[in-house]
């Protein structure tokens, strides 16, 4: 691996292991895509623990707006090896920038510290935050829109699952976790294997809605990797 490559897979490993683990089962080009996409996204989840005031953590995320609109426009890339690995990646793809969008734009609200009114406010946040990112994640790997769509509102249910009492504690955020991952449980089932290493990670949701966020390293591998070999 070149240094951008390399730094933004120790950097996944370190900050999201469930997709660090969930795109090990990818062939290299796409794990390269899918690293780089989710290293992208671990930066912009960083920005408001960053700063000491809204303002400030706006000209971060705008940064990063301008580093992927620069590319997209076939610019040289940032001088940072999280962007360098975008540009390489080829994440500039029209056919995953609504997403990638999404999530930046989404990016900028913890920097306020309002909180959330309920979980209708919860969820239609992390669909955007977090659930936008699996869906660019499944559509790198060739998945429809109709996919795409399950796919974001799967990756709602598991970041509430995985950190929802952080977010919103007493918020109901469970009960509608376990509504949402259980309509989309059937569809993800029938997507098509190349889609898995973009998924594997969502059907983590149940344990962590059984477990809370603690750790459950050796149980974790083991969903993970029966997610991707047994037709999930």
């Amino acid at each position: 691996m070149d240094d951008a490559t390399a730094h933004c897979d120790a950097l996944l490993r370190q900050r999201d292991e469930d997709r660090w683990l969930a795109a090990r089962y990818a062939p290299p080009p796409l794990r390269q895509r899918l690293t780089a996409l989710y290293a992208f996204h671990s930066e912009l989840r960083l920005i408001p623990g960053r700063v000491t005031e809204p303002a400030l953590g706006e000209i971060r995320v705008q940064w990063h707006r301008d580093a992927l609109s620069e590319i997209r426009a076939g610019k040289h890339p940032r001088a940072h090896p999280i962007i360098e690995e975008v540009a390489a990646a080829g994440l500039a793809d029209d056919a995953i920038a609504p997403w990638v969008d999404a999530a930046v734009d989404a990016a900028a609200r913890p920097l306020y510290g309002e909180g959330f009114a309920d979980s209708d406010d919860l969820f239609c946040w992390l669909r955007d935050a977090e659930g936008a990112i699996d869906a660019a994640a499944v559509a790198l790997c060739g998945g429809d829109e109709t996919l795409c769509l399950v796919v974001q509102e799967a990756g709602a249910a598991f970041a509430a699952a995985r950190e929802g009492g952080v977010l919103a504690p007493g918020s109901g955020y469970m009960e509608r976790a376990n509504e949402l991952w259980r309509r989309a449980k059937p569809v993800l089932r029938l997507a098509p294997d190349v889609s898995a290493p973009a998924m594997a990670h969502l059907f983590l949701t149940p344990a962590y809605l059984k477990h809370g966020p603690r750790a459950f390293p050796l149980l974790k591998r083991i969903k993970i990797f029966s997610a991707i070999a047994f037709a999930r």
